[in-house]
């Protein structure tokens, strides 16, 4: 009896144990099946996830269910946008509300590595308001598949980021835990949260208040569902080492606000937590740092946040009789006073105020002084505002630990400002005040953040609400140096407003430019100059510059330019040359045009060279454009003088995109030499003449143009001795050749070919009785085709030779012609009259056969002398 009831023990247990494992299996494609119907009825979003797990064992009582790489996606204005992307979605159920099969009880959500981004639109709209209108997800539980009935939820390792363009708000967690536990399913309950933020940064009106903060908050907060109110109870929030305490509510009565009663208080004075917050202070040596002195920090806010609001608000910030010093370093940062305070009394934008009246700092012994006030900032934004104090820069290495760069040098400020924007829009600069001066003197740079070492030897900046004026200064930066004076205009107008522009008008004096080394690599004894991974140069915009330069020497890509003078304007994201002029490549270049990047993607040029007596191989050797449409330049020797017209769009490497180079011009080629160039080999194998394998050509004009990667050149004549060629065609990138020539040249050059015509024009001679001698030059039509490097020819010389044939002909029949019309004339006159008109058809019949026996002899002996000689020349082989 015993065995029998242990093993029915075992059995049931086995069946229970069976039945349970079995759950997953019945009910997931029930539970997937609702899961999406239920997602894709209720949200505007593309919601997609990779697959889903169940499991009961583990996580019994409750049903575990798992999405895996889970993806929620806006559509319309956030089609692009990314919602959410979850690596693990958990949720666990009420197992019993899954047998019933009627409503879903989620009794915990869990997300793994989540990243969410909430964004708010300029307009008010949100990409996180997906819920259909009509969706049954509503308050009435009776009409949805699932009920929250939460008692915990966490995030793990999670990325969040709220970014809201209607208030200028921008906040970003990374590396984010976060857990929260309590009984969502009652009207009144405590939710206690914690968490830890690695990363955190909060902007407000692109100021970063907190900028990449650590964040541990231990908060409990007291939740009413029935009126949407959540209150702080004891808790504590650690912004890296500053401590906070945080009292007051939070409500959400409808849709459009929030209602706000915060209080909060450091509850340390302590200097060095509060420093911990400056961005580059928290780092590796901060807890070496010594830091003393009196800090306040507290405030509050009270009212209603929403489209058009905020709540009113005060923060007070204080710091007295403050020093900080760094271990291991002689100098510190002395007699720290500052007082701060940031009000808004009702909430309106417009009232809110920024006061610092004083603020005092000592760098070792160097005072820093200043006062900012700043009120009205959206109706007409009104500021007042005073810095002085001279500084030895080298003084700041002896207070901060600065790795890897080296600083010094004096700077000398003195400047006041005071007045509404208003003045300033209305250029009404008498009732704005602005004054003071900033002086350089013997600054000295080098780090990381330059690719050379930046020196100023002396530089003066003069305020006056209209311009400031530049002088004196002089720079160098590696070995490029700077000689600049000139004045900035619009300034004010360009700090505070959009879209104004900066204005200028400078002197530019310089010895040496070195543009490949202002923009390579640092300054290190192996680094060399990669100028074939030069990159993009952005003009900027709202810039409206205009530069005299006059500059010895440039250094850019594989150029050498010297002399250059000019006029160089930056404006609308271009910059304009006019009247530039310059000398390289043993030539002076001209160059009036443009140079814009309106359209980064499609960087273009079109300026107009003029180039004088530019040495023809130095050109090919620089220019890849020179490369590609004048490959006869390699093997010529000499300069050239052109007009040239170009425009092209650039690549991302400054270069030009070949297909979509236009350009025209006339080109003179002064004096050069070719030889060498395969072409003419050809061509001088295909006419027997080795002559034309070394051409010299003088004061040669030709126009061309460029279009569709082609070079296409106008007809124009070359001479070589007593050969002369009229030349006309084109060439493309791709290296093939499309010419047509025209050559005459001297029937000696024919060989055993002219040997023969000539034997048979003297046996023509003697056997007619004439003396027609041949031309001594002759047309032959040649076309090149094929590529540069494997040119291929065809020639015409019979059809020359045959056209010549047949005016010799022609010309031996007129002569005989003339002759027997004279024999029959004498014989006429001997006669009688009676007799005249048999002598006339004896005299015609007798024309008649002389003429045709002429012909019949001279063609008979041509036709055999080109059957023999005149078959096409093969010029295919070499």
């Amino acid at each position: 009896m015993l065995k029998k009831i242990i093993i029915g023990i075992v059995a049931f247990i086995v069946v229970i144990l069976i039945a349970v494992a079995s759950i997953p299996l019945l009910f997931k494609d029930t539970i997937v099946s609702k899961s999406k119907t239920a997602i894709n009825n209720n949200v505007n979003a593309k919601v997609n996830f990779k697959d889903v797990d169940l499991s009961v064992i583990s996580t019994f009582p409750n049903l575990g269910i798992e999405l895996s790489d889970l993806v929620v996606i806006g559509i319309d204005s956030f089609a692009t946008d990314t919602l959410a992307n979850i690596k693990t979605l958990e949720l666990n159920l009420n197992l019993m509300s899954v047998i019933k099969g009627e409503t879903y009880q989620i009794n915990s959500v869990n997300l793994f590595e989540p990243t969410i981004y909430a964004k708010v639109l300029k307009s008010g709209k949100t990409n996180w308001d997906i819920v259909k209108a009509d969706s049954t997800i509503t308050t009435d539980t009776s009409k949805t598949n699932f009920k929250a009935s939460l008692q915990e939820y966490s995030i793990e390792k999670g990325n969040i980021t709220y970014d809201d363009a209607l208030l200028g708000f921008y906040m970003n967690l990374k590396d984010v835990n976060h857990t929260g536990t309590g009984d969502f399913t009652q009207d009144l309950f405590q939710l206690k949260t914690a968490s830890d933020i690695q990363h955190l940064t909060v902007k407000y009106a692109a100021i970063p208040y907190l900028n990449d903060v650590k964040l541990v908050a231990d908060l409990p907060i007291d939740i009413d569902m029935k009126n949407m109110k959540f209150s702080f109870g004891d808790n504590k929030i650690k912004l890296n080492e500053l401590l906070l305490a945080v009292t007051g509510s939070l409500a959400i009565p409808n849709e459009t606000d929030m209602l706000i009663d915060f209080k909060f208080d450091a509850q340390q004075s302590d200097l060095k937590n509060f420093l911990s917050l400056i961005p580059g202070v928290y780092a590796s040596n901060f807890k070496d740092m010594d830091a003393s002195g009196q800090f306040a920090f507290n405030g509050f806010a009270k009212g209603t946040y929403n489209e058009t609001s905020l709540p009113a608000f005060d923060v007070n910030l204080s710091i007295k009789d403050g020093k900080m010093k760094y271990a291991g370093l002689p100098a510190a940062v002395n007699d720290i006073q500052v007082n701060a305070n940031i009000k808004n009394p009702d909430g309106v934008i417009d009232h809110t105020e920024v006061n610092i009246p004083s603020f005092h700092l000592v760098f070792d012994k160097a005072p820093i002084d200043g006062r900012l006030f700043v009120k009205t900032p959206t109706s007409d934004p009104y500021v007042d505002m005073a810095l002085k104090g001279k500084l030895d820069l080298k003084q700041l290495t002896t207070i901060f630990p600065m790795k890897d760069m080296t600083l010094s040098g004096i700077l000398d400020a003195d400047v006041q400002a005071k007045g509404n924007k208003s003045s300033i829009d209305k250029q009404q600069y008498q009732n704005f005040y602005a004054t003071g001066q900033m002086l350089a003197t013997n600054f000295v740079y080098t780090g990381a953040a330059v690719a050379k070492p930046v020196s100023i030897s002396s530089a003066k900046m003069t305020f006056n609400p209209q311009n400031i004026t530049l002088a004196n200064l002089s720079a160098k930066i590696g070995k490029s140096d700077f000689a600049a004076n000139g004045s900035i205009t619009n300034y004010l107008a360009y700090i505070f407003n959009k879209n104004q522009s900066l204005g200028g008008t400078f002197n530019l004096n310089s010895n040496l430019l070195d543009i490949n080394e202002l923009m390579g690599p640092e300054n290190t004894a192996t680094a060399k100059v990669d100028t074939s991974k030069l990159t993009l140069i952005k003009v900027p915009a709202n810039i409206n510059f205009l530069a005299s330069v006059n500059a010895k020497q440039i250094l850019y890509d594989n150029y050498n330019i010297t002399n250059a003078i000019g006029a160089l304007q930056v404006k609308d994201e271009s910059v304009y040359f006019k009247n530039m002029a310059l000398q390289m490549l043993d030539g002076t270049v001209k160059m009036n045009g443009m140079y814009t990047t309106k359209d980064p993607k499609k960087p273009f040029v079109d300026i107009d060279f003029g180039i004088e007596k530019m040495s023809i191989q130095k050109a090919f050797a620089t220019f890849n454009t020179f490369k590609l449409l004048a490959p006869i330049a390699k093997y010529t020797k000499g300069e050239f003088t052109t007009n040239l017209k170009f425009n092209s769009l650039l690549k991302q490497d400054m270069m030009p995109i070949y297909s979509s180079i236009n350009a025209s011009g006339l080109t003179n080629i002064i004096q050069a030499v070719i030889d060498g160039f395969e072409p003419l080999n050809k061509l001088a194998v295909g006419l027997n003449s080795d002559r034309l394998k070394h051409l010299e050509v003088n004061n040669l004009l030709t126009k061309f143009n460029i279009t569709d990667g082609r070079l296409n050149v106008a007809p124009f004549n070359i001479k070589k001795g007593d050969i002369l060629m009229n030349i006309q065609g084109s060439n493309g990138i791709d290296q093939t050749m499309d010419y047509i020539l025209a050559i005459n040249l001297p029937r000696a050059m024919l060989g055993k070919a002219n040997e023969t015509a000539n034997n048979l024009l003297a046996s023509l001679n003697n056997k007619v009785g004439s003396n027609v001698a041949v031309n001594d030059m002759v047309k032959i039509n040649a076309l090149l085709g094929g590529t540069i490097t494997k040119p291929t020819l065809k020639l015409d010389l019979a059809g020359g030779l045959k056209s010549e044939a047949k005016s010799i002909v022609n010309q031996l029949v007129e002569d005989k012609k003339a002759e027997f019309e004279n024999k029959a004339k004498e014989e006429v006159t001997k006669l009688t009259d009676k007799a005249k008109d048999q002598i006339q058809q004896k005299t015609d019949t007798l024309k008649k056969q002389v003429d045709q026996k002429v012909k019949n002899e001279v063609k008979n002996q041509l036709n055999n002398f080109f059957k023999k000689k005149a078959t096409p020349v093969d010029t295919t082989k070499k």
